[in-house]
């Protein structure tokens, strides 16, 4: 999923996918959500390090010892196999959605056509943060969202089939049985384990701000949203995201007080003006993380290494190769023309990182937690953010006290 607009996306709803939804479907949905509980530590490995503080990465550079990281069945265990698991009508599948909100439908892009009976211990449920490439992962694993081939000489309906004959053959897409994504948190909370999507923090920022950007097309179809959107992006000096660093982040910018305000505040996601600003700020890694239950089981793939972590999660359940999870294309998937809308230079990437730290630090914290990455794959990923935000990345702390978003979570879960 790259960072970009589409003419195929307009327009934009409230919810990225809820165009998807009929008219009527979009006007009953509620938005759910609770905090459940804080962020604890999942594996005895790392039961030395203090989660309480905002870093997990040592002074010396180096990540805590991680033995045991790349898990391997136990010996009582059969591997588990798709035939295994007995497809179901879809009305058989219950929504912990539905069940929260009297009333409420879930969407459709958040359901799945063909669905299976799968135990709850070993039913995932996939964390879709938005605009960290789950589009893509989130079409291969079944998921309705807006997922059709578009390569030449393929139609919709002929790449729907295609999609459904590998859904029904992968035993990753078998497992991943619902999915939490933006407002739409339906997880059951017992749910085996907690499949996360995660993207390096600045190039997930820099996406984000580039996808709520109204362009000339949303003001003619879709004004009351290109509106509102206009107040953070041209109301203030924000037209692309150099600008809204060194105009809104930097000391000395030239945005009125006003408009820095509004920007640390958006891009640290308690911005009370979050329909002006990009949306999948306010809806972050915090977010996500404080939303699981705190003793989930994560898996997390990270978008710039995904076949890779994809492959170690099936390789956790020692899956046959006939039922390995191939990539399909989505409608989400786009490319930028405008190079204006990618650029940041360097002081902007050291501006943009102090402003990031607390999201940083969430970011690590999903990464130290998943069972299916081992020591080398993790110092990968660490030393990759530390190559971008050196001081962020070995941080024991931020200068921003972390955020309490316990009324996000509250008023966008129901509990």
């Amino acid at each position: 999923e790259n960072s970009s607009q589409s003419s195929i996306m307009r327009s934009k709803p409230k919810h990225p996918y809820e165009k998807i939804s009929s008219e009527e479907e979009a006007a009953t949905q509620t938005t759910p959500f609770k905090m459940i509980g804080s962020i604890t530590l999942g594996s005895l490995a790392l039961a030395a390090i203090t989660w309480s503080s905002y870093s997990l990465i040592s002074a010396d550079h180096n990540p805590p010892t991680l033995t045991g990281r790349n898990p391997t069945l136990s010996t009582d265990r059969n591997p588990l196999s798709s035939s295994n698991f007995v497809e179901i009508s879809a009305i058989n599948i219950t929504s912990s959605y539905e069940q929260r909100w009297s009333g409420a439908k879930l969407p459709k892009w958040a359901t799945k056509k063909i669905n299976f009976s799968i135990p709850k211990e070993q039913k995932i449920c996939f964390a879709h943060v938005g605009k960290a490439g789950g589009s893509t992962l989130g079409c291969s694993l079944g998921f309705s969202l807006h997922c059709h081939d578009d390569g030449v000489g393929v139609g919709v309906d002929d790449a729907s089939v295609q999609m459904e004959n590998h859904t029904s053959s992968s035993l990753l897409a078998k497992l991943t049985t619902h999915i939490f994504h933006n407002d739409v948190y339906n997880c059951d909370d017992d749910a085996g384990y907690i499949l996360f999507i995660v993207r390096d923090p600045v190039a997930r920022a820099l996406s984000a701000f580039n996808y709520d950007k109204p362009d000339e097309n949303d003001f003619l179809h879709d004004t009351n949203w290109a509106n509102k959107k206009a107040h953070f992006y041209f109301d203030c000096p924000f037209p692309h995201m150099e600008d809204f660093v060194q105009n809104g982040l930097r000391e000395e910018g030239d945005a009125p007080d006003r408009c820095k305000r509004l920007a640390i505040e958006s891009l640290q996601g308690i911005d009370s003006h979050k329909d002006q600003s990009p949306g999948h700020w306010y809806l972050n890694y915090q977010y996500y993380l404080e939303e699981i239950p705190s003793d989930s089981k994560i898996f997390t793939i990270r978008n710039e290494h995904i076949e890779e972590d994809i492959r170690s999660i099936e390789n956790f359940f020692e899956c046959n190769e006939q039922e390995r999870l191939a990539l399909t294309k989505s409608v989400n998937t786009n490319t930028w023309s405008d190079q204006d809308d990618l650029y940041l230079s360097d002081e902007s990437i050291s501006i943009l990182c102090r402003a990031l730290c607390n999201e940083i630090q969430f970011y690590k914290k999903i990464l130290h937690r998943a069972i299916n990455m081992s020591q080398d794959q993790l110092r990968v990923s660490l030393s990759e953010l530390e190559a971008k935000c050196p001081h962020e990345a070995i941080a024991e702390e931020c200068l921003d006290v972390i955020p309490d978003i316990g009324e996000k979570l509250r008023d966008n879960r129901g509990y």
